[in-house]
């Protein structure tokens, strides 16, 4: 049985989410993906609520690539930047992609259908993944809260998860006028 989750996008490109838990560190999965070795998303998963988080930012992302109008280099980074409620590259970088330090990933791969980068992804990791649906066991509300600066009001009216899906699809309307595109 696979543990990965594949969809496939209206544009016909495949994305794949992977989640691996219990590793030593992420150093040198980041430095593979650093170097260019390995094409993916590796995203922070104390920042992840749900799979359906990051299905937005991936869908988002893969739109933009589609109509050219990306803010970062390739689809993979831009993938991170949707996810996250910052303007700024670099934040988004650092608030939401896996540090050398972390034990955990949630991986992103766009336009892999024959699972080639799938399977060196999980060569280089040196596990299989786990279930996507247990990163809910491993993220953090208070500092997804904090992140998306998310309100009592809102929270009292959305769940917490409907709140962060919102402020990924409106991040330029919820940003607009505080900074650089």
């Amino acid at each position: 049985m696979s543990n990965k989750l594949k969809t496939i996008h209206e544009s016909g490109l495949s994305i794949t989410f992977a989640l691996f838990r219990s590793l030593g560190s992420c150093k040198e999965i980041r430095q593979a993906v650093m170097s260019g070795s390995l094409e993916c998303s590796l995203l922070k998963t104390d920042m992840i609520l749900d799979v359906f988080q990051v299905q937005v930012a991936a869908y988002k992302a893969i739109q933009l690539f589609c109509n050219k109008s990306m803010t970062t280099k390739n689809v993979h980074s831009e993938i991170l930047y949707c996810l996250s409620p910052s303007k700024n590259i670099t934040e988004s970088f650092k608030s939401f992609g896996v540090s050398d330090a972390d034990t955990s990933l949630f991986a992103v791969l766009v336009d892999d259908s024959n699972d080639e980068r799938y399977n060196k992804l999980c060569q280089t990791v040196g596990s299989d993944p786990v279930p996507v649906k247990e990163v809910e066991e491993l993220s953090n509300k208070d500092s997804i809260t904090k992140a998306y600066k998310l309100t009592r009001e809102e929270l009292s009216s959305f769940s917490i998860l409907d709140a962060v899906v919102s402020h990924i699809a409106a991040k330029e309307i919820i940003t607009a006028g505080k900074g650089k595109r």
